[in-house]
């Protein structure tokens, strides 16, 4: 992507899809990092806390998590 930030004859649209993927890697790495910390004992108010989850909220978003590799892209 830095390649062509400056670049006018770039994809139409280039930047944004780059962009989306950057989104979808962050995903990735958060759930990563929830898997990490259930491992380590965290529990779900803990983890939910930092993302303005409450306990119930963070364990449905999370609790089913599995490690994917590679991740699937978003379609």
């Amino acid at each position: 992507m830095a390649d062509v930030v400056g670049n006018e004859l770039a994809d139409v649209g280039l930047h944004s899809a780059a962009a989306a993927d950057f989104r979808h890697l962050t995903s990735e790495l958060v759930r990563c990092a929830v898997m990490a910390n259930r491992e380590v004992g965290a529990s779900w108010e803990q983890i939910g806390r930092p993302h303005r989850l409450s306990a119930d909220a963070a364990r449905a978003r999370y609790g089913r998590a599995r490690l994917l590799w590679p991740p699937p892209m978003p379609e």
